[in-house]
C-alpha cells in the first residue's frame, strides 16, 4: 500500500481551496469597494473618510470643491473638525481667497480598507442659511415697520387731539380780544388798545402754528383730502402775493412777479392747497432775504422731468418758482429742511420763528396733488423753490371725467390687505421660482456662476414692500397718504440699487427687461394660485393691476440705474 500524508484531517488540496475562496472574497470586496468609490465620487455632497487618528484617507471631488482644494491636497491631512455626536452639526469652512461657506456635517462609523474609520458627509447649506437669515431679517423689518407705524399712528392721533383741544380756547381768546377791540366792554385808552392788538396778533400766530400741526396730523394719517380741478396759476400767485405783501413791506422787500405768469397754462389740483404752499414759500423768502432786497416769482410749463423728481405721470407740468437772494441753504441740509420740525437755522440763534413744519406740509401737499416741491440753493447766495403741479390738459380737464376717476390712485382697494399678507407669506416660494427660471433661460452668462442669494438680491425686499403697500391701500381705502409716498420712495431706492448691482454683474438692458417680466409673471401666478378668482373675485384683478404697476415703476428705475452705471464704467475705462 502506498504511503498517505495527513495533517489533522484536511489535505493539501483543502488548503488550496481555502486560499482560492479567500482570494475570491478579497476580489469581490475590492470590486465592491471600487464600485462604492465610483458612486461616492459622483455624489453632489462632499464625502470624506477619516481614520481613527483624524487623518483624511479618502475625499471625493465634491468635498475638495467645498474646501477649495484638490483631492491629493486633502488626502493625508488632518480633518480638523470634531466628529463626536450622532446628530448633524454645522461647520464653517474658510476657503483660501474666498468667502466662508457653511456645511452640514454628518458622521457614520464604517470600515474602510479593512480598518475602522469615520465616513463624513458634508452638504453645502450656505444658500439655505442665507435664505433663513434673510427671512429672519424680513420678519424683523416687518415687526419694526409695524411698531414704527403704530408709534406714528399714536403720534398722529395725539397731534390731532391736541390741535383740536388747543384751537378751542385759542378761538375763545381771539374772540374776546376782538370784542374788546370793537369796544363792546367799553372804550379803551390807546395803550390798552395796543396791548389788545398784541394779544390778537400773538393769538393768530399761535393759531397758525396749531393749524400746521393739525395739517401734519391729517397728512400723516392719510385723512387730508385734496381737490383735483383745473385752476388758474395767475390767480393763486396774485392771491399769495397779496397775503404776503404786508410782511414783505415790513422788511422793505420788493416782490417781483413775472409777466409770463398770466400766460401760463392752468394746473390740475387743489387751488386752496396750492395757495397755502405758495404763501409758505413766499413767507420763507421774506424771512430769509436781506432787508431792502427783492425776490422773484415766475411760472412756466415743462414737458417732462428727470428721475430725481417725485412725480406721478409723464407731464406736462406747471412749475412755479420762488427765487430769493437770501442766506441760502447748505448742500448737506437741502433734504433735511423738508423733515418735520427742522429749520435751516437751528438752535437759539435762529432769527425766524415757527414750528419748522411749513416745508414738510407743503411738500406733502404737493405730492398729494401728484406734484412735488424741490429746492436748489447755495449757502449765502439764495434759494430757488420749485412747485411742480400737473398741467391741465383737455383730457384731465374734461368735466365728463369724474373727480373720483381723476383722484384714484389705482383700482379698487377692497381685499388688497389679505392678498398683501399672502404675498408676504409666499415671498420665498416666488424667489425660488424666479431664480429657477433665470437659470433655465440663462438670460445672462453670469447666471450660471451666481448663487441663489445673488440672483434674488433686492427682490425679496422689493416684494415685501409691495405687499405692505397693498395692505396700506386696503386700510386707507386708496386715500393718498405719507405711508404710500414713503413706500414708493423705498421701491425706487431698492430698484435703483438692483439695477446698479445687475450692471456690475454684466447684465444688459435686454436681460434686465426679461428679468422684470419673469418676476411679474411669478408674482401674478402666485396671486392667482393662492386666491382663486371665484373666492376673491375683483380684488385679485385689482391686486394684480396694482402690483404690476409697482413692478413696472421698479423696472424703469432699475433700467435707469443700470444704464447710468454702465455709462460710468465706460467713462472709467476711457
Amino acid at each position: 500500500m502506498g504511503n498517505r500524508v495527513t495533517s489533522g484531517g484536511r489535505g493539501l488540496g483543502g488548503e488550496s481551496d481555502d486560499r482560492r475562496d479567500a482570494d475570491r472574497r478579497a476580489g469581490v470586496r475590492r470590486s465592491s469597494q471600487a464600485v462604492l468609490r465610483d458612486m461616492i465620487d459622483r455624489l453632489p455632497d462632499g464625502i470624506v473618510v477619516v481614520s481613527g487618528a483624524g487623518t483624511i484617507r479618502f475625499a471625493n471631488p465634491a468635498s475638495a470643491t467645498l474646501f477649495g482644494r484638490t483631492v491629493p491636497q486633502m488626502v493625508g491631512r488632518e480633518f480638523g473638525f470634531p466628529l463626536a455626536g450622532k446628530n448633524a452639526a454645522e461647520i464653517e469652512i474658510v476657503r483660501r481667497g474666498g468667502v466662508p461657506v457653511v456645511a452640514e456635517l454628518r458622521v457614520v462609523e464604517a470600515t474602510w480598507d479593512d480598518a475602522p474609520a469615520s465616513l463624513v458627509s458634508l452638504r453645502d447649506v450656505t444658500d439655505r442659511k442665507h435664505a433663513e437669515a434673510h427671512a429672519r431679517q424680513l420678519e424683523r423689518e416687518r415687526a419694526a415697520r409695524a411698531e414704527a407705524e403704530a408709534a406714528n399712528h399714536a403720534k398722529t392721533e395725539f397731534l390731532a387731539v391736541m390741535s383740536h383741544e388747543l384751537r378751542t380756547p385759542l378761538n375763545a381768546v381771539l374772540g374776546y380780544a376782538e370784542l374788546l377791540e370793537l369796544g363792546v366792554a367799553g372804550s379803551m385808552s390807546p395803550e390798552q388798545r395796543q396791548q389788545v392788538s398784541r394779544i390778537t396778533s400773538s393769538g393768530r400766530h399761535l393759531l397758525g402754528l396749531v393749524n400746521e400741526l393739525l395739517d401734519l396730523a391729517k397728512v400723516e394719517a392719510g385723512r387730508l383730502v385734496v381737490a383735483r380741478v383745473p385752476a388758474s396759476v395767475a390767480e393763486i400767485v396774485e392771491a399769495a402775493v397779496v397775503l404776503a405783501q404786508p410782511q414783505a413791506e415790513a422788511r422793505g422787500l420788493t416782490i417781483q412777479a413775472s409777466n409770463a405768469i398770466r400766460q401760463t397754462r392752468k394746473f390740475l389740483g387743489d387751488p386752496d392747497r396750492a395757495l397755502q404752499i405758495l404763501v409758505n414759500l413766499i413767507s420763507n423768502a421774506v424771512k430769509f432775504s436781506h432787508p431792502g432786497g427783492s425776490f422773484e416769482i415766475s411760472a412756466d410749463v415743462v414737458a417732462g422731468t428727470d428721475e430725481s423728481r417725485h412725480l406721478h405721470g409723464v407731464g406736462p407740468w406747471v412749475v412755479i418758482l420762488v427765487r430769493d437772494a437770501g442766506i441760502g441753504v447748505g448742500v448737506e441740509q437741502l433734504e433735511s429742511i423738508f423733515a418735520p420740525f427742522v429749520q435751516a437755522q437751528g438752535g437759539h440763534t435762529r432769527r425766524s420763528g415757527g414750528t419748522g413744519l411749513g416745508l414738510t406740509i407743503s411738500r406733502r401737499l404737493a405730492r398729494l396733488m401728484h406734484g412735488d416741491l424741490t429746492v436748489q440753493s447755495t449757502l449765502g447766495a439764495g434759494s430757488t423753490f420749485t412747485l411742480w403741479l400737473p398741467a391741465a390738459t383737455p383730457r384731465n380737464s374734461d368735466p365728463r371725467v369724474s373727480t373720483d376717476e381723476q383722484m384714484a390712485i389705482g383700482p379698487g382697494t377692497r381685499g388688497l390687505g389679505e392678498i398683501g399678507d399672502g404675498l408676504l407669506r409666499e415671498i420665498e416660494a416666488i424667489l425660488d421660482g424666479f431664480v429657477a427660471r433665470l437659470r433655465r433661460e440663462a438670460i445672462s452668462p453670469a447666471v450660471a456662476t451666481l448663487k441663489h442669494t445673488q440672483l434674488a438680491d433686492h427682490t425679496a425686499a422689493l416684494l415685501a414692500d409691495i405687499a405692505s403697500a397693498l395692505v396700506t391701500l386696503d386700510e386707507s381705502g386708496g386715500t393718498p397718504s405719507a405711508l404710500l409716498a414713503d413706500s414708493a420712495d423705498l421701491h425706487r431706492l431698492i430698484a435703483d440699487r438692483h439695477g446698479a448691482q445687475r450692471a456690475r454683474l454684466g447684465w444688459t438692458t435686454e436681460a434686465l427687461r426679461r428679468e422684470s417680466e419673469i418676476l411679474t409673471e411669478e408674482v401674478e401666478s402666485m396671486i392667482r394660485h393662492c386666491f382663486p378668482a371665484p373666492s376673491m373675485g375683483s380684488p385679485v384683478s385689482d391686486a394684480i393691476e396694482v402690483t404690476r404697476r409697482y413692478l413696472e415703476q421698479a423696472a424703469l428705475a432699475s433700467r435707469r440705474a443700470l444704464e447710468r452705471t454702465l455709462r460710468a464704467q465706460r467713462t472709467a475705462r476711457e
